[in-house]
């Protein structure tokens, strides 16, 4: 029973309409453009009118998408955090194998983007509204993650007691930390076994009958 109802919630999902996914692919286009030229130029270098040269779209457009050049560098932590949302959505298993398989995914993604995210964490840590802004990314990896705690506290693999919030916290905190070292050592830093030791710390403390 429980199983037909989740596949009817499931198939009652519409997919996004052909107008939906034309706004969608125009901010990417326009992120990724952007993306390119901060990397080729440096942030300061780089107008909104080259940027909507470089994506072909008007400057009316650009500004139905982004409020304005800094908001573009908060744009990689929102699209990262709906991507892996979906995954993690699609994923059954334990909450430490899922944990550990979002903080693979991050790295991958970090690893794969890593001029853009080395740029991002330069250019963030220089302007404050920017740098709200990622904060508010980070809240919402927190609440993410804090599902994934809540499931696996409900399954008995997670101890009850620890708030969920505080250990998804603990992790982001860490990949946020951990991320910035990485870029500024231009990728020097091991970063998927770093994270994978970040982890480890945090469910040497969260697992049931765990050391301590």
């Amino acid at each position: 029973m429980a199983k037909s109802s989740e596949a009817a919630r499931v198939v009652s999902i519409e997919p996004p309409s052909r107008r939906a996914r034309k706004k969608e692919r125009t901010r990417r286009d326009i992120f990724t453009a952007a993306m390119r030229l901060f990397v080729a130029r440096g942030f300061d270098a780089v107008t909104i009118d080259n940027i909507c040269s470089a994506a072909d779209v008007a400057r009316g457009t650009f500004f139905l998408h982004f409020p304005t050049k800094d908001a573009l560098l908060s744009e990689y932590g929102a699209e990262v955090t709906a991507e892996l949302a979906v995954r993690i959505g699609r994923e059954d298993d334990g909450a430490a194998a899922t944990l550990r398989r979002a903080l693979r995914f991050l790295a991958a993604r970090a690893a794969g983007n890593a001029e853009m995210v080395h740029l991002m964490v330069r250019e963030t840590m220089a302007r404050p509204v920017v740098l709200a802004d990622t904060t508010e990314q980070s809240r919402n990896l927190v609440e993410l993650l804090a599902g994934v705690v809540r499931r696996g506290q409900r399954r008995g693999e997670l101890r009850r007691e620890i708030d969920p919030v505080i250990a998804a916290a603990v992790l982001v905190s860490s990949y946020m930390a951990i991320v910035g070292e990485w870029a500024r050592q231009a990728g020097k830093l091991r970063l998927r076994a770093a994270l994978e030791q970040a982890l480890d710390v945090v469910l040497r403390g969260l697992t049931t009958g765990g050391g301590r």
